[in-house]
């Protein structure tokens, strides 16, 4: 078949057009509709004519709402990453580690700042960390969520084993309100990870062309699409939903840590 944009032949199977880079899935079936109700014309009663040439009509509209549409712009290089997705963590894993046990030396031990600085260095250093982990493993959110957590606990037991061996205090908490607040400071520090990483997904998301939609957002769609706009309504109640979704999670994630990793401290002051 021939593109409508370019006139470029292209296989018949084609969603995209290889040459201009236009989007033709919604386009297309538009199309066969069309020439499926001109054969109808040709061939149908008389007295249907009206309404059949009232449908072209309508269809040939939106074909040339589609046409007017912005080309897709060419994917860009998937950025350089590691060979392999241990080695990313490890790297990622151990920076952040030594930062954070960094940032607790000088400013409790060696300087003997308030703690709110600390909690403050806390919640930044993770960030960058999980916005390259996923930009480098997009495929892996999960297990990069998981190791989030192992890291913050670790992080955060170094730092009791540093003040436990200059201060001689216990290494773990002793009863249940420094219990809560370990847990506490872990989670800020997770959820900083993790939000560099949601922030990672929505810049890679943003460089590259639209991919597949999550089920239940088509489900969703469905549910509150208005009926009388078809599927091509419900395409755009996806993308907005999925724009929604992807530029939200990040600032849910961000709000979680700061509240967990300076909520205690606050409240001491």
């Amino acid at each position: 078949m021939q593109c409508p944009y370019c006139i470029s032949t292209i296989n018949d199977a084609a969603v995209v057009c290889p040459v201009c880079r236009r989007d033709l899935y919604l386009l297309m079936p538009l199309q066969l509709r069309v020439a499926d109700l001109e054969q109808k014309l040709k061939d149908g009663d008389p007295a249907r004519h009206a309404i059949l040439e009232a449908r072209i009509a309508e269809l040939e509209s939106r074909i040339s709402q589609q046409q007017l549409a912005p080309a897709l712009p060419e994917e860009p290089a998937a950025p350089a990453r590691p060979r392999s997705y241990l080695i990313s963590l490890l790297i990622t894993a151990l920076a952040s580690l030594a930062l954070l046990l960094a940032a607790h030396g000088l400013i409790v031990v060696i300087y003997d700042l308030k703690t709110l600085y600390l909690r403050i260095a806390s919640l930044l250093i993770p960030l960058p960390f999980g916005f390259a982990l996923y930009l480098w493993h997009p495929r892996r959110f999960w297990y990069s969520g998981i190791a989030a957590t192992a890291l913050a606990c670790v992080a955060v037991l170094g730092m009791s084993a540093v003040t436990g061996y200059v201060d001689k205090v216990p290494l773990l908490p002793e009863n249940l309100r420094e219990w809560r607040e370990f847990v506490e400071y872990a989670a800020s520090i997770a959820f900083s990870f993790v939000t560099g990483m949601f922030l990672g997904k929505l810049r890679y998301h943003q460089s590259r062309k639209p991919a597949r939609p999550n089920r239940l957002i088509v489900l969703i769609a469905q549910l509150f699409a208005k009926h009388e706009d078809g599927e091509l309504g419900v395409q755009k109640l996806v993308a907005k939903i999925t724009t929604i979704a992807r530029a939200v999670a990040p600032l849910i994630s961000g709000a979680v840590s700061v509240y967990t990793g300076i909520k205690a401290v606050l409240g001491d002051s």
